[in-house]
Protein backbone atom coordinates (compact mmCIF):
# COMPACT_ATOMS: atom_id res chain seq x y z
CA UNK A 1 0.00 0.00 0.00
CA UNK A 2 1.37 3.54 -1.07
CA UNK A 3 1.62 6.41 1.10
CA UNK A 4 -1.52 8.78 1.20
CA UNK A 5 -0.09 12.23 2.33
CA UNK A 6 3.24 13.64 1.88
CA UNK A 7 5.60 14.36 5.07
CA UNK A 8 4.56 18.13 4.51
CA UNK A 9 0.53 17.79 4.92
CA UNK A 10 1.03 14.90 8.08
CA UNK A 11 3.01 17.90 9.75
CA UNK A 12 0.32 20.58 9.23
CA UNK A 13 -2.12 17.97 10.17
CA UNK A 14 -0.41 16.66 13.36
CA UNK A 15 0.66 20.18 14.63
CA UNK A 16 -3.57 21.40 14.04
CA UNK A 17 -5.19 18.22 15.46
CA UNK A 18 -2.47 18.11 18.92
CA UNK A 19 -3.47 21.84 19.21
CA UNK A 20 -7.73 21.08 19.17
CA UNK A 21 -7.13 18.33 20.68
CA UNK A 22 -5.57 19.73 23.72
CA UNK A 23 -8.24 22.38 23.53
CA UNK A 24 -11.14 20.39 23.18
CA UNK A 25 -9.89 18.12 25.97
CA UNK A 26 -8.77 21.06 28.00
CA UNK A 27 -12.36 22.18 27.83
CA UNK A 28 -14.05 18.77 27.72
CA UNK A 29 -16.13 20.20 24.10
CA UNK A 30 -16.82 16.92 22.07
CA UNK A 31 -14.53 14.83 20.08
CA UNK A 32 -11.48 15.16 17.57
CA UNK A 33 -11.08 12.83 15.15
CA UNK A 34 -8.02 12.19 12.01
CA UNK A 35 -8.31 11.39 8.98
CA UNK A 36 -9.54 7.67 9.30
CA UNK A 37 -12.75 8.40 10.52
CA UNK A 38 -15.51 8.11 8.39
CA UNK A 39 -19.12 10.36 8.95
CA UNK A 40 -22.00 8.92 6.59
CA UNK A 41 -22.92 12.27 4.53
CA UNK A 42 -26.66 12.65 4.05
CA UNK A 43 -26.54 11.90 0.10
CA UNK A 44 -25.16 8.85 1.61
CA UNK A 45 -21.16 9.40 0.36
CA UNK A 46 -18.66 8.52 3.44
CA UNK A 47 -16.32 11.20 4.29
CA UNK A 48 -13.27 11.62 6.01
CA UNK A 49 -12.43 15.27 6.64
CA UNK A 50 -8.29 15.40 7.63
CA UNK A 51 -9.42 16.77 11.05
CA UNK A 52 -12.91 16.50 12.09
CA UNK A 53 -14.85 17.74 15.53
CA UNK A 54 -18.20 17.03 17.03
CA UNK A 55 -19.67 19.26 19.97
CA UNK A 56 -20.47 17.32 23.16
CA UNK A 57 -24.03 18.41 22.91
CA UNK A 58 -24.44 16.46 19.26
CA UNK A 59 -22.82 13.99 20.37
CA UNK A 60 -25.14 13.42 23.74
CA UNK A 61 -28.28 14.17 21.51
CA UNK A 62 -27.88 11.20 18.78
CA UNK A 63 -26.58 8.61 21.54
CA UNK A 64 -22.97 8.53 19.88
CA UNK A 65 -20.64 6.86 22.04
CA UNK A 66 -17.33 6.46 22.18
CA UNK A 67 -17.00 3.39 21.55
CA UNK A 68 -19.20 3.24 18.63
CA UNK A 69 -18.16 0.80 15.68
CA UNK A 70 -20.41 2.57 13.16
CA UNK A 71 -19.61 6.15 10.83
CA UNK A 72 -20.80 8.88 12.30
CA UNK A 73 -24.08 10.02 10.99
CA UNK A 74 -23.70 13.24 9.22
CA UNK A 75 -20.61 15.64 8.71
CA UNK A 76 -18.37 17.46 11.84
CA UNK A 77 -19.49 20.47 13.33
CA UNK A 78 -15.86 21.90 11.94
CA UNK A 79 -14.29 19.76 9.28
CA UNK A 80 -10.66 20.78 8.43
CA UNK A 81 -9.15 19.55 4.72
CA UNK A 82 -5.49 20.08 3.84
CA UNK A 83 -5.10 20.14 0.07
CA UNK A 84 -2.65 17.64 -1.32
CA UNK A 85 -1.04 18.35 -5.11
CA UNK A 86 -3.43 16.21 -6.86
CA UNK A 87 -6.78 18.03 -5.35
CA UNK A 88 -8.81 20.04 -7.78
CA UNK A 89 -10.94 23.14 -6.71
CA UNK A 90 -14.36 20.42 -8.14
CA UNK A 91 -13.23 18.14 -5.91
CA UNK A 92 -12.98 19.86 -3.01
CA UNK A 93 -16.33 22.20 -3.88
CA UNK A 94 -17.45 18.46 -3.87
CA UNK A 95 -16.43 17.75 -0.80
CA UNK A 96 -17.65 20.76 0.88
CA UNK A 97 -21.04 20.39 -0.92
CA UNK A 98 -21.56 17.46 1.21
CA UNK A 99 -19.93 18.51 4.20
CA UNK A 100 -22.09 21.49 4.40
CA UNK A 101 -25.71 19.49 3.14
CA UNK A 102 -24.73 17.22 6.07
CA UNK A 103 -24.62 19.23 9.00
CA UNK A 104 -20.73 20.88 8.95
CA UNK A 105 -20.66 24.59 10.45
CA UNK A 106 -17.13 25.75 9.87
CA UNK A 107 -14.75 23.85 7.06
CA UNK A 108 -11.08 25.47 7.10
CA UNK A 109 -9.04 24.21 4.17
CA UNK A 110 -5.56 24.50 4.02
CA UNK A 111 -3.24 25.64 1.29
CA UNK A 112 0.17 24.66 2.04
CA UNK A 113 1.58 25.90 -1.41
CA UNK A 114 0.40 29.17 -0.86
CA UNK A 115 0.03 28.59 3.11
CA UNK A 116 -3.17 30.09 3.73
CA UNK A 117 -6.35 29.25 5.00
CA UNK A 118 -10.05 29.47 3.70
CA UNK A 119 -12.49 29.76 6.38
CA UNK A 120 -15.76 28.43 4.64
CA UNK A 121 -19.48 29.36 6.36
CA UNK A 122 -21.20 27.85 3.67
CA UNK A 123 -20.53 26.73 -0.17
CA UNK A 124 -20.55 30.80 -1.00
CA UNK A 125 -19.44 32.18 2.29
CA UNK A 126 -15.64 32.02 2.32
CA UNK A 127 -13.04 33.72 3.69
CA UNK A 128 -9.25 33.79 2.55
CA UNK A 129 -6.90 34.51 5.62
CA UNK A 130 -2.60 34.25 5.01
CA UNK A 131 -0.11 32.90 7.24
CA UNK A 132 0.00 36.38 9.41
CA UNK A 133 -3.77 35.44 10.49
CA UNK A 134 -4.82 33.05 12.86
CA UNK A 135 -7.58 30.03 13.08
CA UNK A 136 -10.84 31.41 15.38
CA UNK A 137 -12.68 28.46 16.77
CA UNK A 138 -16.10 30.80 16.86
CA UNK A 139 -18.68 29.46 18.49
CA UNK A 140 -17.66 26.06 18.02
CA UNK A 141 -14.34 26.23 19.86
CA UNK A 142 -14.91 29.38 21.99
CA UNK A 143 -11.17 30.99 22.61
CA UNK A 144 -9.37 28.90 20.70
CA UNK A 145 -6.75 30.59 18.40
CA UNK A 146 -3.73 29.31 16.42
CA UNK A 147 -1.63 31.03 14.42
CA UNK A 148 -1.76 29.66 10.56
CA UNK A 149 2.23 30.33 9.97
CA UNK A 150 2.71 27.90 13.14
CA UNK A 151 1.38 25.50 10.48
CA UNK A 152 4.16 26.03 8.48
CA UNK A 153 6.92 26.96 9.91
CA UNK A 154 9.93 25.30 10.01
CA UNK A 155 11.52 22.20 12.85
CA UNK A 156 11.50 23.96 16.36
CA UNK A 157 14.12 22.40 18.03
CA UNK A 158 16.93 24.59 15.87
Amino acid sequence: MSPKNTWFHGRICTRLVSAIWNFVTAHRLGAVLDSRSGFWMFNRNCRAPDISFVPKSRLIALGFKPNETRFFPGAPDLAVEILSENDTRAEMDERLKDFFASGTQIAWVIDPERQHVEVCHSLTKRQLIGSGGFFDGEHLLPDFKFPIADLFKEWDWE
